[in-house]
């Protein structure tokens, strides 16, 4: 028995030592509602937990626009960053700031919860802090950190009122850069003739040599020709902004216009286009063909 005692004994304590010195770490909910309540009194927000979720919501504007269904095609403008600030995207002219689809397909959850549980209309703003469980959990997704608690503001816009908003937004553009002298369509083009031209005219059945520069509204240049290097289209398969615009001017002539997304790219984009973008383009007709 005294045998056995001696190696009994220094197992027992070993046992306990390992136990003892075992650590319980907090769960993901409490780290997130911990990290969510520290954000919201530092920067004095005046927002309410939705349904015991962690999802805390700000309704900015109420909208006075129909029911958003989770069916519903929506687009949407929204900036988003991480609480604790590793992560920030704001400019909503950008590809990764604008949305246009089914709502039930955007990602994170907590997002598609906020629009359709809380804010339940179109034309409206909303702003939500997600915890990072209902948003992009342990893994994040592409830039945005896992295990981020996110702070979001997003725009839940009506596509049958697209046209005034994007009318919007281009007066305030021209304002903003101080562009005078342009001159607006029945379709939304606005335009200005730099210099008519006064080499062949142009039709929409033409083929033009041009050099030009396409700019986001965010100063963002998704696409210009090179020095020296025009670039040959025919006009009945370009966007419908220049089919419009192109045939002002004459050959050796230049045009700036300005596309609202229905005369551009739509309410997708393009590829380095965001969804239902309006566009800037400079434009300089180097040679005319039939």
């Amino acid at each position: 028995m005294k045998q056995l005692l001696k190696y009994t004994l220094p197992c027992i304590f070993l046992l306990s030592l390992i136990i003892a010195c075992e650590k319980e770490y907090d769960s993901i909910e409490i780290i997130d509602d911990k990290n969510i309540n520290a954000y919201i009194q530092a920067n004095k927000l005046n927002v309410v937990e939705y349904q015991n979720s962690g999802i805390y919501y700000e309704v900015i504007n109420p909208g006075s626009g129909t029911d958003v269904e989770y069916s519903d095609q929506l687009p949407l403008i929204f900036t988003i960053k991480s609480l604790d600030g590793k992560y920030s995207s704001l400019d909503t002219f950008s590809n990764s700031n604008r949305y246009f689809n089914f709502l039930g397909y955007f990602n994170p959850e907590g997002v598609r919860i906020g629009i359709k549980e809380v804010l339940k209309k179109k034309s409206g703003t909303i702003r939500m802090i997600i915890p990072s469980r209902t948003a992009f959990g342990r893994n994040g997704a592409g830039t945005i950190p896992g295990n981020a608690s996110l702070d979001l503001t997003v725009r839940v816009l009506d596509k049958n009122k697209l046209p005034a908003y994007e009318d919007f937004t281009i007066q305030k553009y021209l304002a903003a850069n101080a562009l005078t002298g342009f001159t607006k369509t029945a379709s939304g083009l606005y335009y200005k003739i730099d210099a008519p031209g006064t080499g062949s005219p142009i039709s929409v059945d033409s083929t033009v040599k041009v050099e030009y520069e396409g700019k986001l509204f965010n100063g963002t240049i998704f696409d210009k020709t090179s020095t020296g290097s025009p670039a040959s289209l025919g006009l009945a398969d370009v966007v419908k902004g220049w089919q419009e615009a192109i045939p002002l001017i004459k050959e050796g002539g230049t045009i700036r216009m300005i596309l609202p997304s229905s005369l551009g790219y739509g309410l997708q984009g393009n590829e380095g286009i965001p969804a239902f973008s309006a566009l800037f383009f400079n434009v300089k007709v180097t040679d005319v063909t039939k």
